[in-house]
Protein backbone atom coordinates (compact mmCIF):
# COMPACT_ATOMS: atom_id res chain seq x y z
CA UNK A 1 0.00 0.00 0.00
CA UNK A 2 1.67 3.62 -0.91
CA UNK A 3 2.38 5.49 2.10
CA UNK A 4 2.21 9.12 0.33
CA UNK A 5 0.17 10.74 -2.50
CA UNK A 6 2.94 10.79 -4.57
CA UNK A 7 3.76 7.63 -4.22
CA UNK A 8 0.29 7.05 -4.39
CA UNK A 9 0.05 8.74 -7.96
CA UNK A 10 3.09 7.04 -9.43
CA UNK A 11 1.96 3.84 -8.81
CA UNK A 12 -1.69 2.65 -7.90
CA UNK A 13 -2.87 5.86 -9.94
CA UNK A 14 -1.32 4.97 -13.06
CA UNK A 15 -3.19 2.02 -13.23
CA UNK A 16 -6.83 3.92 -13.55
CA UNK A 17 -8.31 4.24 -16.40
CA UNK A 18 -9.09 8.00 -17.05
CA UNK A 19 -11.85 9.32 -19.41
CA UNK A 20 -12.27 12.90 -18.27
CA UNK A 21 -12.94 15.86 -20.24
CA UNK A 22 -11.88 18.90 -20.28
CA UNK A 23 -14.88 20.72 -18.27
CA UNK A 24 -13.29 18.17 -15.48
CA UNK A 25 -10.01 20.28 -14.80
CA UNK A 26 -8.95 23.44 -13.17
CA UNK A 27 -8.61 25.30 -16.44
CA UNK A 28 -12.37 24.03 -17.81
CA UNK A 29 -14.02 25.68 -14.03
CA UNK A 30 -11.56 28.67 -14.27
CA UNK A 31 -11.48 30.09 -17.86
CA UNK A 32 -15.46 29.69 -17.53
CA UNK A 33 -16.28 31.33 -14.59
CA UNK A 34 -13.93 33.93 -15.17
CA UNK A 35 -15.42 34.70 -18.83
CA UNK A 36 -18.91 34.58 -16.89
CA UNK A 37 -17.66 37.27 -14.67
CA UNK A 38 -16.27 39.57 -17.19
CA UNK A 39 -19.85 39.42 -18.91
CA UNK A 40 -21.70 40.04 -16.13
CA UNK A 41 -19.72 42.56 -14.54
CA UNK A 42 -21.38 45.37 -16.82
CA UNK A 43 -24.72 44.21 -16.30
CA UNK A 44 -24.31 44.19 -12.50
CA UNK A 45 -23.19 47.78 -12.49
CA UNK A 46 -25.63 48.67 -14.60
CA UNK A 47 -28.87 47.05 -12.52
CA UNK A 48 -27.10 49.31 -9.30
CA UNK A 49 -27.52 52.21 -11.31
CA UNK A 50 -30.80 52.04 -12.66
CA UNK A 51 -31.85 50.76 -9.09
CA UNK A 52 -30.50 53.84 -6.81
CA UNK A 53 -31.57 56.46 -10.15
CA UNK A 54 -34.76 55.80 -11.24
CA UNK A 55 -36.80 53.48 -8.63
CA UNK A 56 -40.26 54.73 -8.56
CA UNK A 57 -42.28 56.18 -5.75
CA UNK A 58 -44.38 53.32 -5.61
CA UNK A 59 -40.87 50.80 -4.58
CA UNK A 60 -39.29 53.44 -2.49
CA UNK A 61 -40.72 51.69 0.69
CA UNK A 62 -38.51 48.00 -0.66
CA UNK A 63 -35.90 50.00 -2.84
CA UNK A 64 -33.45 49.24 -0.26
CA UNK A 65 -33.96 45.90 0.32
CA UNK A 66 -33.48 45.36 -3.86
CA UNK A 67 -30.12 47.02 -2.98
CA UNK A 68 -29.54 44.80 -0.63
CA UNK A 69 -29.72 42.02 -2.31
CA UNK A 70 -28.57 42.99 -5.53
CA UNK A 71 -25.25 43.76 -4.07
CA UNK A 72 -24.49 40.38 -2.04
CA UNK A 73 -25.94 38.11 -5.18
CA UNK A 74 -23.25 40.19 -7.00
CA UNK A 75 -20.84 39.75 -4.27
CA UNK A 76 -21.86 35.92 -4.26
CA UNK A 77 -20.63 35.59 -7.57
CA UNK A 78 -17.59 37.21 -7.35
CA UNK A 79 -16.67 34.56 -4.85
CA UNK A 80 -17.57 31.79 -7.20
CA UNK A 81 -16.32 33.03 -11.00
CA UNK A 82 -13.49 35.25 -9.99
CA UNK A 83 -12.27 35.35 -6.13
CA UNK A 84 -12.52 31.35 -5.02
CA UNK A 85 -14.08 29.86 -7.95
CA UNK A 86 -14.27 26.34 -6.24
CA UNK A 87 -13.05 23.09 -7.76
CA UNK A 88 -15.02 21.07 -5.48
CA UNK A 89 -14.17 17.02 -4.36
CA UNK A 90 -17.91 16.74 -2.98
CA UNK A 91 -17.10 12.90 -2.41
CA UNK A 92 -14.48 13.73 -0.42
CA UNK A 93 -15.62 16.79 0.92
CA UNK A 94 -12.33 18.85 -0.42
CA UNK A 95 -11.77 21.74 -2.10
CA UNK A 96 -9.29 23.49 -4.66
CA UNK A 97 -9.21 27.76 -4.85
CA UNK A 98 -8.50 28.47 -8.29
CA UNK A 99 -9.84 32.00 -8.44
CA UNK A 100 -7.69 35.74 -7.49
CA UNK A 101 -7.62 34.86 -4.16
CA UNK A 102 -5.37 31.57 -4.74
CA UNK A 103 -3.26 33.66 -6.41
CA UNK A 104 -2.71 35.66 -3.54
CA UNK A 105 -1.92 33.33 -1.45
CA UNK A 106 -5.01 33.63 0.87
CA UNK A 107 -5.39 30.21 2.87
CA UNK A 108 -8.47 27.90 1.74
CA UNK A 109 -9.94 27.75 5.17
CA UNK A 110 -10.64 31.43 5.01
CA UNK A 111 -12.01 31.67 1.52
CA UNK A 112 -14.42 29.17 2.04
CA UNK A 113 -15.49 31.19 5.90
CA UNK A 114 -15.64 34.44 3.66
CA UNK A 115 -17.77 32.38 0.67
CA UNK A 116 -20.27 30.95 3.13
CA UNK A 117 -20.82 34.51 5.49
CA UNK A 118 -21.21 35.88 2.17
CA UNK A 119 -23.69 32.79 1.11
CA UNK A 120 -25.67 33.69 4.07
CA UNK A 121 -25.86 37.07 3.60
CA UNK A 122 -27.45 36.32 0.15
CA UNK A 123 -29.68 34.21 1.45
CA UNK A 124 -30.88 36.47 4.00
CA UNK A 125 -30.83 39.68 1.84
CA UNK A 126 -33.94 37.61 -0.27
CA UNK A 127 -35.80 37.32 2.93
CA UNK A 128 -35.53 40.77 3.76
CA UNK A 129 -36.46 41.66 0.08
CA UNK A 130 -39.96 39.36 0.92
CA UNK A 131 -40.15 40.73 4.41
CA UNK A 132 -39.15 44.04 3.31
CA UNK A 133 -42.82 44.04 0.65
CA UNK A 134 -45.11 42.74 2.77
CA UNK A 135 -43.81 44.75 5.48
CA UNK A 136 -45.10 47.63 3.72
CA UNK A 137 -48.34 46.11 3.82
CA UNK A 138 -49.93 48.34 5.88
CA UNK A 139 -52.96 45.79 7.05
CA UNK A 140 -50.42 42.98 7.20
CA UNK A 141 -50.95 41.74 10.56
CA UNK A 142 -47.53 39.89 10.68
CA UNK A 143 -45.67 43.07 9.63
CA UNK A 144 -42.93 44.55 12.15
CA UNK A 145 -44.39 47.37 14.48
CA UNK A 146 -40.67 48.08 15.88
CA UNK A 147 -37.58 48.07 14.54
CA UNK A 148 -35.73 46.73 16.92
CA UNK A 149 -38.14 43.51 16.37
CA UNK A 150 -37.11 43.13 13.07
CA UNK A 151 -33.54 43.46 13.53
CA UNK A 152 -34.13 40.67 15.83
CA UNK A 153 -35.67 38.49 13.58
CA UNK A 154 -33.07 38.91 10.66
CA UNK A 155 -30.05 38.52 13.18
CA UNK A 156 -32.05 35.47 14.72
CA UNK A 157 -32.33 33.97 11.02
CA UNK A 158 -28.36 34.53 10.29
CA UNK A 159 -27.57 33.29 13.58
CA UNK A 160 -29.64 29.58 12.29
CA UNK A 161 -27.35 29.02 9.65
CA UNK A 162 -23.89 29.72 11.51
CA UNK A 163 -24.13 25.69 12.36
CA UNK A 164 -22.56 25.40 8.96
CA UNK A 165 -19.28 26.08 10.33
CA UNK A 166 -19.06 23.50 12.85
CA UNK A 167 -18.12 21.30 9.51
CA UNK A 168 -14.52 23.07 9.63
CA UNK A 169 -14.12 21.95 13.25
CA UNK A 170 -12.49 18.65 12.49
CA UNK A 171 -10.11 19.58 9.90
CA UNK A 172 -7.34 17.21 9.31
CA UNK A 173 -3.97 18.56 10.63
CA UNK A 174 -2.53 15.44 8.68
CA UNK A 175 -3.85 16.60 5.61
CA UNK A 176 -1.28 14.31 3.76
CA UNK A 177 -2.47 11.41 5.46
CA UNK A 178 -6.48 12.33 5.67
CA UNK A 179 -6.29 12.27 1.45
CA UNK A 180 -4.38 9.28 1.40
CA UNK A 181 -7.40 7.69 3.80
CA UNK A 182 -10.13 8.79 1.65
CA UNK A 183 -9.10 7.76 -1.92
CA UNK A 184 -10.60 4.91 -0.78
CA UNK A 185 -13.73 6.31 -1.61
CA UNK A 186 -12.42 7.18 -4.83
CA UNK A 187 -9.38 5.77 -5.82
CA UNK A 188 -9.32 7.19 -9.20
CA UNK A 189 -10.10 11.16 -8.78
CA UNK A 190 -8.87 13.94 -11.47
CA UNK A 191 -4.80 14.52 -11.16
CA UNK A 192 -6.40 17.96 -9.53
CA UNK A 193 -6.48 16.09 -6.21
CA UNK A 194 -3.22 15.30 -5.94
CA UNK A 195 -2.12 19.26 -6.18
CA UNK A 196 -0.41 20.10 -2.80
CA UNK A 197 -2.37 23.16 -2.16
CA UNK A 198 -6.28 20.60 -2.32
CA UNK A 199 -7.67 20.97 1.42
CA UNK A 200 -9.69 18.22 2.81
CA UNK A 201 -12.14 19.61 5.03
CA UNK A 202 -13.19 15.71 6.84
CA UNK A 203 -12.14 12.69 6.35
CA UNK A 204 -15.05 11.04 7.90
CA UNK A 205 -18.13 9.47 6.00
CA UNK A 206 -21.02 10.39 8.70
CA UNK A 207 -19.82 13.70 8.88
CA UNK A 208 -19.96 14.07 5.14
CA UNK A 209 -23.34 12.82 5.09
CA UNK A 210 -24.56 14.59 7.84
CA UNK A 211 -23.65 18.20 6.03
CA UNK A 212 -24.64 16.86 2.79
CA UNK A 213 -28.30 14.77 3.33
CA UNK A 214 -28.74 16.47 6.42
CA UNK A 215 -27.79 20.09 7.48
CA UNK A 216 -27.69 21.69 4.06
CA UNK A 217 -31.14 20.79 2.62
CA UNK A 218 -32.85 21.86 6.27
CA UNK A 219 -30.89 25.46 6.19
CA UNK A 220 -32.45 25.97 2.15
CA UNK A 221 -35.67 25.16 3.87
CA UNK A 222 -35.49 26.99 6.52
CA UNK A 223 -34.80 29.91 4.72
CA UNK A 224 -37.03 29.02 1.99
CA UNK A 225 -39.80 28.87 4.65
CA UNK A 226 -39.23 32.37 5.76
CA UNK A 227 -39.38 32.97 2.29
CA UNK A 228 -43.12 31.35 1.44
CA UNK A 229 -44.24 33.31 4.53
CA UNK A 230 -44.15 36.60 3.65
CA UNK A 231 -44.70 35.97 -0.04
CA UNK A 232 -48.01 34.30 1.43
CA UNK A 233 -48.97 37.35 3.11
CA UNK A 234 -48.36 39.70 0.53
CA UNK A 235 -50.51 37.76 -1.69
CA UNK A 236 -53.69 37.22 1.28
CA UNK A 237 -53.45 41.04 1.44
CA UNK A 238 -52.90 42.26 -2.13
CA UNK A 239 -54.82 39.23 -4.14
CA UNK A 240 -56.91 38.04 -1.99
CA UNK A 241 -58.28 40.50 0.36
CA UNK A 242 -56.83 43.48 -0.62
CA UNK A 243 -58.29 46.65 1.58
CA UNK A 244 -61.42 48.56 0.30
CA UNK A 245 -59.72 52.13 1.25
CA UNK A 246 -57.13 51.19 -1.92
CA UNK A 247 -57.59 52.03 -5.45
CA UNK A 248 -57.91 49.84 -8.22
CA UNK A 249 -55.19 51.46 -9.72
CA UNK A 250 -52.61 51.04 -6.64
CA UNK A 251 -53.47 47.68 -6.55
CA UNK A 252 -53.06 47.02 -9.77
CA UNK A 253 -49.31 48.44 -9.34
CA UNK A 254 -49.17 46.43 -6.12
CA UNK A 255 -49.69 43.32 -7.80
CA UNK A 256 -47.57 44.18 -11.04
CA UNK A 257 -44.73 44.59 -8.83
CA UNK A 258 -45.40 41.72 -6.76
CA UNK A 259 -45.17 39.54 -9.78
CA UNK A 260 -42.02 41.31 -11.01
CA UNK A 261 -40.57 40.58 -7.66
CA UNK A 262 -41.32 36.65 -7.62
CA UNK A 263 -39.54 36.86 -11.32
CA UNK A 264 -36.68 38.72 -9.92
CA UNK A 265 -36.04 36.43 -7.50
CA UNK A 266 -37.47 32.97 -8.79
CA UNK A 267 -34.99 33.06 -11.71
CA UNK A 268 -31.79 33.51 -10.04
CA UNK A 269 -32.86 31.31 -6.84
CA UNK A 270 -33.20 28.14 -9.50
CA UNK A 271 -29.98 28.95 -11.30
CA UNK A 272 -28.56 29.28 -7.78
CA UNK A 273 -30.65 25.99 -6.28
CA UNK A 274 -30.94 23.58 -8.92
CA UNK A 275 -26.70 22.90 -8.84
CA UNK A 276 -27.08 22.30 -4.89
CA UNK A 277 -30.00 19.89 -5.64
CA UNK A 278 -28.09 18.01 -8.05
CA UNK A 279 -24.93 17.70 -5.98
CA UNK A 280 -27.05 16.17 -3.51
CA UNK A 281 -29.07 14.00 -5.14
CA UNK A 282 -25.72 13.10 -6.92
CA UNK A 283 -23.87 12.28 -3.82
CA UNK A 284 -27.07 10.00 -2.85
CA UNK A 285 -27.12 7.84 -6.24
CA UNK A 286 -23.37 8.01 -5.86
CA UNK A 287 -22.33 9.49 -9.88
CA UNK A 288 -20.17 12.19 -8.71
CA UNK A 289 -18.73 12.83 -12.14
CA UNK A 290 -16.07 16.05 -12.11
CA UNK A 291 -17.25 17.89 -15.12
CA UNK A 292 -20.88 17.45 -13.72
CA UNK A 293 -19.76 19.07 -10.54
CA UNK A 294 -17.65 21.87 -12.27
CA UNK A 295 -20.96 22.86 -14.37
CA UNK A 296 -22.86 23.07 -11.54
CA UNK A 297 -20.53 25.49 -10.34
CA UNK A 298 -20.55 27.29 -13.62
CA UNK A 299 -24.57 27.28 -13.45
CA UNK A 300 -24.20 28.40 -9.92
CA UNK A 301 -22.11 31.83 -11.21
CA UNK A 302 -24.69 32.24 -13.64
CA UNK A 303 -27.04 33.58 -10.41
CA UNK A 304 -25.96 36.79 -10.11
CA UNK A 305 -26.13 37.58 -13.78
CA UNK A 306 -29.69 36.35 -14.43
CA UNK A 307 -30.27 38.22 -10.98
CA UNK A 308 -29.29 41.60 -12.78
CA UNK A 309 -31.25 41.10 -15.92
CA UNK A 310 -34.22 40.18 -14.30
CA UNK A 311 -34.11 42.67 -12.22
CA UNK A 312 -33.78 45.11 -15.11
CA UNK A 313 -36.33 43.51 -17.73
CA UNK A 314 -39.56 42.72 -15.12
CA UNK A 315 -39.54 46.15 -13.63
CA UNK A 316 -40.91 48.65 -16.78
CA UNK A 317 -39.13 52.09 -14.27
CA UNK A 318 -35.69 50.18 -14.96
CA UNK A 319 -36.29 48.54 -18.09
CA UNK A 320 -37.33 52.02 -19.40
CA UNK A 321 -34.89 53.86 -17.58
CA UNK A 322 -31.76 51.36 -19.62
CA UNK A 323 -34.06 51.63 -23.03
CA UNK A 324 -33.37 55.36 -22.67
CA UNK A 325 -29.48 55.08 -22.51
CA UNK A 326 -29.60 54.03 -25.74
CA UNK A 327 -28.94 56.94 -27.76
CA UNK A 328 -31.32 55.91 -31.01
CA UNK A 329 -33.98 55.18 -28.58
CA UNK A 330 -33.88 58.03 -26.38
CA UNK A 331 -33.89 60.44 -29.30
CA UNK A 332 -37.28 58.85 -30.80
CA UNK A 333 -38.69 59.43 -26.98
CA UNK A 334 -37.99 62.82 -26.85
CA UNK A 335 -39.46 63.29 -30.44
CA UNK A 336 -42.72 61.68 -29.14
CA UNK A 337 -42.54 63.80 -26.46
CA UNK A 338 -42.32 66.79 -27.75
CA UNK A 339 -44.76 66.22 -29.86
CA UNK A 340 -47.54 65.15 -27.57
CA UNK A 341 -46.97 68.83 -25.57
CA UNK A 342 -46.92 70.81 -28.93
CA UNK A 343 -50.64 69.72 -29.50
CA UNK A 344 -52.16 71.50 -27.01
CA UNK A 345 -49.78 74.56 -27.14
CA UNK A 346 -51.24 74.80 -30.83
CA UNK A 347 -54.56 74.96 -29.71
CA UNK A 348 -53.89 77.98 -27.67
Amino acid sequence: MAQTLSEYHATNYSRCVLDYHFLATWQGLAYASHIIQAISLPFQVLTFYVILSHTPVHMKGVKWSIVMNHFWCTLLDFIICMLSTPYVFLRFLAFLGVGVFSWLGIPYLYQLYVAIFIAFCASGSYIYLFESRSNSVLENRFKFTQTQNRILYHLLIFISDLPLYLLFLNVPVNQEEAKLEVLKLDPCPTSEYFFADVLLITSDATTIHFFTWVLIPLLLFHSLSHVLFHATCTVYYIFIAPSKSTSAHTRQIQRQFFIGLIFQTGIPVVLLVAPISYSIMAFLLDNLDQEWMNLAVIISGLHGFGESLVVILVHSSYRNAVWRMIPKFGRDEKVVFTRKMSKPLSRL
